[in-house]
């Protein structure tokens, strides 16, 4: 029997134990260590030396141990005082810089400091912000900054700054302290993050794949390092992610270091990111047709000479010279589905060698640079099949293809990482303007925001990515303020929606107390009909206003249990029933009050119940049914609001018809998750999951404008999946992810 998951409370009480334990730990290793070099180098410094002469490593050894004791409660007190702060924020606490005058000596320690952050942002980026958002859900709070964030590489990087600061230490010893430190930290780093990891799975806040390396969970301990080569072969040759694969299409370009500040450039989110990548270079290879004489292959025809293969330079200056206007290909692929992108665009790119002097018969493309072209052309072909985008939108992303076909000659990082900034750059602006047919002002506004940076980026991009990390800031930060509208407009849809769904089980609720009651049983059609009608009514208002633990509720349960036993065989069979409805009369009278059945309306229906009963006691059915007569001309109770009934496939009294292996996966949707819902027009358009109902397990999605689309079951989803009208979207990932895993079912398509 499985353990119950972890509270939220239970959760961050043991991330805060663990991660100090672990940290004061490491940094009692790190001050030993760096204690016993000291004490080394004063040894040999100290051989042959004047045993009276004053040692710089000697004074440095006894400065650290005399010091030692309080760095390490620095230490721990800072880190304890992160998750105070996280916790309980102080009042006017900055976030953000303070921008001061430093000492050199301080800022060689913020710089040392930073070099571990990116370190740990390479190794780690995808499990810490895994972390980071589950840190954030467990606060409450949309997301953290790196500041208020314990778990972030900021804060484990610049902690041994913080624990030194106020102590006089000599120059050599704080380089042999950061140094240590940073190894130290890389090598323990997975017993920092492997306990939390598991306790937030536990806890169904980080999924159970999809994990970095940083907390591969692998056997053997420690996950590899980024950057560093694949292990070799048994024949001694080199793997297929070799140095091609991990440095880039072209040589020299100095892309692999990083992506400014806060991102880095991170190792690949999983091992299947850098999976897909190698398989679909590997089937592009297989369906591409060997060199016989083809546009973008070597030779030219029998006894002519072999075509060069196009250098990178080269194959740079024919996209920048077609970068500023949309390629034939591009638009000639909008206008016919069936068109491959890849081949058209390897077509363009040939004959505008042209406009650099060369002649599309005496050149090719080689087969790397032809990967990079296939692609782009493939991730841009489902963007546009897949993916719902009005007229002006489809034009704007139309112009990002040359660009992309740039980023992936000079860095073909693109493909494998994630934090890449023209793979976050693609997802920021398919966020902009996919399904945004600019009906609202704000909607208008977004789409003109997009076209500046996609202007932008054609007008300055050259050889620099650097250009889509600043773009990509720039349209995200204006994304996160338009979220905040559309946050409210989901709030109000699942706030709706709730409140219908409380109303439908409080109907469920009432209809089945009139059911236990009357279902099976001879009762007057006066009373049966009270109890249908007014009581019912009266039951669902009590159920949603005080709930059925109510002293309300007991009182209706009560009263119709009263009238029942009125009846021949019921407890109070032999009262007489004027006596007894003027005992209930009260009663009645409210419970028609909330009808809106007042004065002789009222007083007829009592009458009628009344009649009703006295007839069943005779025997006398007719009289029994001229009393059920008047209640036909009483008021009848005002309606509650009527919950739409979901259409669903095959209408809403069939049964849902689906895969029972898509349902683990529907049921493990959270909200936030996206997935593609097909609209009347058969177009797949982003659907959101903003809400899951706690009476009914429902699920509700809204549209990027938080707008309801759609609320079902699980099973109806799966039903809408297994006639197409349903595509999950990777969780993790945004609409270049997504492009990604569809290329590759394209291609097993193809080569099937």
């Amino acid at each position: 029997m499985s353990s119950r998951p972890p509270t939220y409370d239970e959760l961050l009480r043991y991330t805060r134990r663990s991660v100090v334990e672990q940290l004061s730990s490491l940094v009692h290793a790190v001050l030993g260590k760096a204690d016993d070099w000291m004490f080394d180098l004063a040894q040999k410094e100290g051989e042959g030396a004047d045993p009276f002469a004053r040692s710089p490593r000697l004074e440095a050894m006894n400065t650290l141990r005399s010091t030692r004791a309080t760095i390490e409660r620095q230490f721990a007190r800072q880190y304890e005082a992160l998750f105070d702060e996280l916790i309980e924020p102080k009042q006017g606490s900055a976030d953000g810089l303070r921008l001061s005058l430093v000492e050199e000596q301080e800022l060689e320690q913020q710089l040392a400091s930073d070099l571990i952050v990116e370190a740990l942002q390479r190794a780690h980026g995808h499990s810490l912000d895994a972390l980071a958002k589950a840190l954030a859900k467990i606060m409450g709070v949309e997301s953290l900054a790196p500041r208020q964030n314990p778990l972030s590489p900021l804060n484990f990087g610049h902690a041994l700054h913080r624990a030194v600061q106020g102590i006089e230490l000599p120059n050599m010893l704080q380089v042999v302290l950061y140094k240590y430190y940073e190894r130290e930290l890389l090598a323990r780093f997975n017993e920092v993050l492997d306990p939390l990891m598991q306790r937030f799975m536990a806890a169904g806040l980080v999924p159970r794949q999809g994990i970095g390396p940083g907390a591969s969970m692998r056997p053997g301990g420690g996950a590899a390092r980024p950057g560093s080569a694949p292990p070799p072969t048994n024949s001694g040759a080199a793997t297929p992610s070799s140095e091609h694969d991990a440095g880039g299409y072209a040589q020299g370009h100095g892309h692999g270091h990083g992506y400014g500040h806060g991102h880095g450039h991170a190792a690949p989110t999983s091992q299947e990111d850098a999976n897909v990548f190698s398989l679909l270079r590997e089937m592009l290879r297989a369906l591409r047709p060997q060199p016989s004489g083809g546009p973008a292959s070597g030779a030219v025809g029998h006894g002519l000479p072999e075509r060069r293969a196009l250098q990178t330079t080269e194959m740079l200056s024919v996209l920048s010279l077609m970068q500023t206007e949309v390629p034939p290909s591009v638009l000639e692929t909008m206008e016919r589905h069936e068109a491959s992108l890849s081949v058209l665009l390897k077509r363009d790119l040939l004959e505008s060698a042209r406009r650099i002097g060369l002649s599309p018969e005496q050149v090719r493309i080689s087969p790397d640079e032809e990967d990079a072209v296939d692609l782009v052309g493939m991730l841009f072909d489902v963007l546009f099949d897949e993916h719902d985008f009005e007229q002006r939108a489809r034009n704007l992303v139309s112009r990002l293809v040359v660009p992309y076909v740039k980023v992936a000659l000079l860095d073909r990082q693109m493909f494998m990482y994630r934090t890449h900034p023209a793979r976050r750059l693609l997802n920021a602006v398919t966020e902009a303007c996919e399904g945004n047919g600019g009906q609202s002002a704000h909607e208008r506004e977004m789409l003109g925001k997009a076209e500046q940076v996609v202007d932008t980026l054609v007008g300055d991009f050259n050889e620099d990515v650097a250009i889509f990390e600043t773009l990509e800031s720039e349209l995200r930060g204006f994304l996160e303020q338009h979220q905040k509208r559309v946050e409210l407009a989901e709030k109000r849809a699942a706030e709706a929606q709730r409140g219908q769904e409380r109303l439908e089980h409080a109907r469920v609720q009432a209809g089945g107390e009139v059911s236990n009651r009357v279902d099976g049983r001879k009762v007057p059609a006066a009373l049966r009909e009270f109890l249908a009608r007014s009581w019912s009514h009266h039951l669902s208002l009590v159920a949603l206003r005080e709930g059925s633990e109510s002293v309300a509720w007991s009182a209706a349960l009560s009263l119709a249990d009263k009238l029942l036993d009125l009846l021949p065989g019921g407890k109070a069979a032999g009262i007489s029933i004027p006596t007894a409805m003027q005992g209930l009369l009260a009663d009645l009278v409210v419970v028609l009050g909330s009808s809106g059945v007042q004065g002789d309306a009222a007083d007829g229906v009592v009458k009628a119940i009344a009649d009703g009963i006295e007839a069943q006691r005779r025997g006398d059915a007719v009289a029994a049914q001229q009393a059920a007569a008047v209640l036909r001309v009483a008021p009848e109770p005002p309606p509650l609001p009527a919950q739409p009934r979901l259409k669903i496939v095959g209408g809403t009294d069939a049964v849902p018809d689906f895969d029972p292996d898509d349902l683990a996966q529907l049921r493990d949707l959270k909200v936030g998750d996206w997935i593609s819902l097909a609209g009347e027009d058969e177009k797949l358009a982003p659907a959101k999951l903003a809400w899951i109902s706690p009476i009914s397990n429902r699920l509700m999605f809204v549209n990027r404008r938080g707008v309801r689309m759609l609320v079902a079951s699980v099973e109806e989803l799966g039903a809408l999946k297994k006639v197409g009208k349903l595509q999950l979207r990777d969780a993790q990932g945004g609409a270049f992810e997504d492009a990604l895993q569809r290329m590759v079912g394209r291609l097993k398509q193809d080569i099937a």
